[in-house]
């Protein structure tokens, strides 16, 4: 079954905050690894911000994940 826009990016905000959180990072300092800003990862964990491919990777990179796994993405879900 193949997941829309908005189920991905629930599943990446939801996906962010619980990974930054098992990391012991803030906000800021999960935005200060990535060199974006802070209100920026609030967005995205809220679900409201889109990032770019770049920071998903780099995001991915400092939570120690692949960028599907960021995602959400799993053997059923169609991505």
């Amino acid at each position: 079954m193949r997941r829309n826009y908005e189920q991905v990016r629930q599943s990446l905000a939801r996906n962010i905050k619980e990974l930054r959180g098992q990391h012991g990072l803030s906000q800021e300092a999960l935005a200060l690894s990535a060199d974006v800003d802070r209100t920026y990862v609030s967005q995205i964990e809220r679900g409201v911000g889109n990032p770019s491919l770049l920071v998903l990777c780099k995001l991915a990179a400092i939570l120690e994940k692949d960028v599907l796994e960021l995602l959400g993405a799993g053997k059923n879900d169609g991505l």
